[in-house]
């Protein structure tokens, strides 16, 4: 199984929408290009939130329009950012899903809600850590992915760290006790990063925007190109990550911008 992950598009309804001077739209049909330009053929997309900056319908709408382009399975988180009733309304329809749990014959994926209505950090609640044990355990025998938008890592950016999710603990305790999770895959730092422990690998994925600058204390963007990640998926349950810049896409980034 070949899985695509992209992540924080911040898109606006109107074309010329730009977040810290990086126009989304420009910026996200950059990326989905390199995708189809070095070949990647995903068997499943995961999409792990920040869909829109504006919360309007219709950044959802032009989401929605070029994912469908792939013509696979696209599967959705809601980042602080997002309007979640648009959200579910505009990317329910094939391709384009909402479900929590994705089983295959030798792989299980997991979608975790850590969206906290009107707040910028993120938290796992009490129901969807209960559920999480309860799909952990049923599958025992299959190899895990876990999506979420917010970090339940450091990554190492003072002011990052501060927004993660707040009850960490809980979720990394469950993931050391099923060892059958091999990656959490999240969005939210516009950033490359891996952190192993125990059997898990935890990793972040760049916007696909604009990015933050890495080990910063306060806000600060980076002049670094969108990326993405590439996760060949065995059926030993190993896995293969690649990532991956935009190279040829130079975004116009505001420096003067302190926040977004």
């Amino acid at each position: 199984m070949t899985v695509l992950h992209l992540s924080d598009p911040h898109l606006f309804a109107d074309e010329k929408g730009s977040l810290l001077g990086v126009n989304t739209q420009e910026s996200f049909c950059a990326v989905l290009d390199d995708v189809r330009a070095k070949g990647v053929d995903p068997d499943v997309i995961i999409v792990t939130g920040d869909i829109s900056q504006d919360y309007s319908e219709a950044s959802y709408q032009f989401f929605a329009e070029q994912m469908a382009q792939f013509g696979k399975p696209v599967f959705t988180l809601a980042g602080n950012h997002d309007e979640v009733e648009h959200l579910s309304r505009c990317l329910s329809t094939a391709p384009l899903f909402n479900h929590k749990q994705i089983l295959t014959e030798h792989w299980q994926i997991l979608m975790l809600n850590s969206h906290i209505e009107g707040e910028v950090h993120g938290r796992i609640s009490e129901s969807e850590l209960n559920w999480l044990e309860g799909c952990l355990q049923d599958n025992s025998d299959l190899p895990t992915m876990l999506y979420m938008h917010h970090h339940p890592v450091p990554v190492g950016c003072d002011w990052l760290d501060e927004i993660g999710i707040s009850n960490k603990d809980d979720l990394l305790e469950l993931v050391t006790q099923h060892p059958q999770v091999k990656l959490c895959g999240f969005g939210h730092v516009h950033q490359f990063s891996e952190h192993k422990i125990d059997n898990a690998t935890y990793c972040s994925v760049p916007s696909t925007c604009v990015q933050f600058k890495r080990h910063s204390a306060d806000f600060a963007a980076s002049s670094e190109t969108p990326g993405y990640a590439v996760y060949q998926c065995r059926a030993d349950g190993s896995i293969d990550k690649q990532n991956y810049r935009v190279d040829h896409y130079l975004p116009k980034v505001n420096f003067a911008i302190s926040g977004y």
